[in-house]
């Protein structure tokens, strides 16, 4: 699967939406302050299996370089500081590139999620400022040529971000609109 990732469902600042005409869909997420601030993405997971990563990323000075990702890790306070979450990022400065996400100690590179079936939120944190991000694509093949959400034309996840948050046990339906 493959989405932008200026489609979050939730951004926390200071993480925010840069629009570029040169990346794919026009905009990528950055935050201009390490440590502070995500982007959340609900995911459907169609199947128990191991699934790999890659994200289309810049190191925009060369040193700010990475950034925390994790499925179902929605605290901060939840060992988001471990090595095995922080994703260093590969390639040259101000360049876009391709990364497969990492892990740093036991999570190795490649970083291999091991997801059960349904849905799962994926976070990603900001760890170094000017980090940036315009695509993630995700695969169970680890040898996967990953492809730009844009040009994508299998899976994307599930539905695009909602419009209504649910909180607690309130639920929101839209009727119909009539003219």
């Amino acid at each position: 699967m493959a989405f932008e990732a200026e489609d979050a469902d939730k951004i926390e600042a200071p993480m925010e939406i840069v629009k570029d005409a040169k990346v794919s869909g026009g905009k990528y997420i950055k935050s201009p302050t390490g440590r502070a601030g995500w982007a959340e993405y609900e995911i459907e997971i169609p199947d128990d299996a191991k699934y790999y990563m890659w994200g289309m990323v810049q190191e925009h000075s060369g040193v700010t370089d990475s950034f925390f990702i994790t499925f179902d890790l929605l605290d901060r306070g939840q060992d988001n500081d471990a090595n095995v979450n922080t994703w260093d990022l590969g390639g040259p400065a101000n360049t876009w590139v391709w990364d497969k996400v990492s892990g740093r100690g036991a999570g190795g590179d490649p970083r291999i999620f091991e997801l059960s079936k349904g849905t799962h939120n994926l976070r990603v944190w900001t760890r170094e400022e000017e980090s940036w991000l315009d695509c993630l694509y995700m695969s169970t093949d680890q040898n996967a040529q990953p492809v730009l959400a844009s040009e994508f034309k299998g899976r994307k996840r599930t539905s695009a971000p909602k419009s209504v948050t649910y909180i607690g046990k309130l639920a929101i339906t839209w009727g119909r609109v009539k003219k």
